[in-house]
């Protein structure tokens, strides 16, 4: 709730649309070239991208949907598949009559992201992606009861998943935090399990991307490895890789400032060194 009042604060604006699939709600603030976020797995948008979302609004018209099946988006049936929230990325940019966009996904929603880039190449012009799923590899099983959590201690994994710096939440954040989960039990589950064993990996079809991309990954993440931001890289023409070597899954979230500023420069074609010593020049 204090991140609603921030960012209504800042003026952002919750919208919903209903479509074909399902009615998604989003926020939407600034003016200029359109920049997407999409949010990652058990979550939702003004979470995973406050930041970023209050960092560009001077420079883009910032919209950043909740996507089906999560935060206020609507629970459907079908929201145990990558190419259902594709679809509805597509319809919800077609009913905005936004034909092109530069697009920004983590995790799941790097995942998306690769997928919508692959799937429409001429509808993204600049393309992020920080620790993104959607490769094919063997996943650490034992963090599963970290993306389903059942408990308190379940939640502080997740944590600790996501940033490598020590994060202390009050307990009623936590509780908070496991209520919302385990509200979503059952379609999480049937979700991950098929993120995790099923058939719409994005590794054949990585060759299709067009738009210049900037792939983010922090180097000590435990839920996607570096190693798939290094395949990632190596399959998208041109693709550029930038390591935050203290950073877990979230660099966006755990090193903002410096994430907004290589973003920044990127989007505005400024020069980009590749590897991890860009993390060390911008921080």
């Amino acid at each position: 709730l204090a991140l609603y009042a921030r960012l209504r604060a800042a003026s952002f604006r919750r919208y919903r649309r209903t479509l074909p699939d399902a009615t998604v709600h989003y926020w939407r603030g600034g003016r200029g070239t359109p920049l997407v976020f999409v949010h990652g797995f058990g979550t939702e948008a003004a979470v995973n991208w406050y930041a970023q979302m209050l960092a560009f609004r001077g420079e883009y018209d910032v919209l950043a949907p909740d996507l089906p099946g999560f935060g206020r988006s609507e629970r459907c049936q079908q929201t145990n598949c990558i190419a259902l929230q594709v679809r509805c990325l597509r319809a919800l940019l077609d009913d905005l009559g936004i034909e092109r966009v530069s697009l920004a996904g983590h995790s799941m929603g790097g995942w998306i992201s690769l997928a919508f880039a692959a799937a429409y190449p001429n509808r993204v012009d600049r393309l992020v992606v920080v620790d993104a799923a959607g490769l094919r590899f063997e996943p650490d099983l034992a963090l599963e009861r970290a993306l389903l959590p059942d408990t308190i201690d379940d939640v502080r994994t997740l944590i600790r998943a996501n940033f490598l710096s020590a994060v202390r939440l009050p307990t009623f954040v936590l509780r908070d935090v496991l209520r919302v989960a385990k509200r979503d039990a059952v379609g999480r589950t049937e979700l991950l399990r098929r993120l995790v064993y099923g058939t719409e990996h994005v590794d054949d079809s990585l060759e299709a991307i067009r738009a210049r991309s900037l792939v983010v990954w922090g180097a000590e993440d435990p839920l996607t490895p570096l190693a798939l931001g290094e395949r990632i890289v190596a399959s998208i023409d041109g693709a550029r890789l930038v390591v935050f070597p203290d950073c877990a899954h979230s660099p966006n979230v755990e090193r903002p400032e410096r994430f907004n500023d290589l973003v920044r420069r990127f989007l505005r074609e400024e020069h980009i060194v590749e590897g991890a010593a860009v993390a060390a020049a911008v921080g």
